[in-house]
């Protein structure tokens, strides 16, 4: 599963065989579909394993009881890590899934609808915990504030991959963040 994960992660998720993968990970595609039982099948497992390892840790900086605050800086240091020490690519596959929908297949399609869906709540959950605390001005949607956090993130990932300083890249979260305070 994790050599799927990897495969799709770094090549993109309409870009890489199902031969592939077999090949990487030694194994027949009788097997495989025996398994999944199709390419829309696997891909939306990788989406589960991703969003336990890769979201799910966001989503717990979301909803932790820190002030909000705290939680920006953790946010910003969790988009900021070091993805080539921690053996990660320097890219979010729940966005390039979100990129390719209109190319996958209805269980993959449906699976990454329902990570956005649950992404974007748990922004919004977070932000009106803030306006309940007085740490976010409160005339700000928060529907509008959850996508507006979302496309940070995504424009955070590009700058890293496109090899722009994490202290530029920092800078330019904490100005967008600063605009909620």
């Amino acid at each position: 599963m994790k050599i799927a994960l990897t495969s799709y992660w770094i090549g993109g998720p309409t870009r890489v065989a199902i031969s592939h993968i077999c090949n990487e990970a030694d194994v027949s595609k009788t097997s495989l579909y025996r398994e999944f039982r199709s390419d829309d099948g696997l891909k939306a497992t990788v989406l589960d394993l991703y969003s336990e390892l890769v979201l799910g840790p966001f989503h717990n900086i979301l909803t932790s009881n820190e002030g909000f605050a705290q939680q920006i800086e953790a946010f910003i240091v969790f988009t900021l890590r070091d993805r080539q020490t921690l053996g990660i690519p320097s890219r979010c596959l729940q966005v390039a899934m979100r990129a390719h929908r209109e190319n996958l297949g209805e269980i993959t399609g449906n699976k990454v609808d329902m990570l956005r869906s649950q992404t974007l709540r748990n922004y919004e959950t977070w932000i009106e915990r803030a306006k309940s605390r007085a740490e976010f001005k409160a005339d700000i949607p928060a529907h509008a504030a959850a996508l507006f956090c979302d496309a940070q993130n995504c424009g955070a990932m590009r700058m890293q991959r496109e090899g722009v300083p994490n202290a530029i890249i920092k800078q330019t979260l904490e100005l967008a963040f600063a605009t909620f305070v």
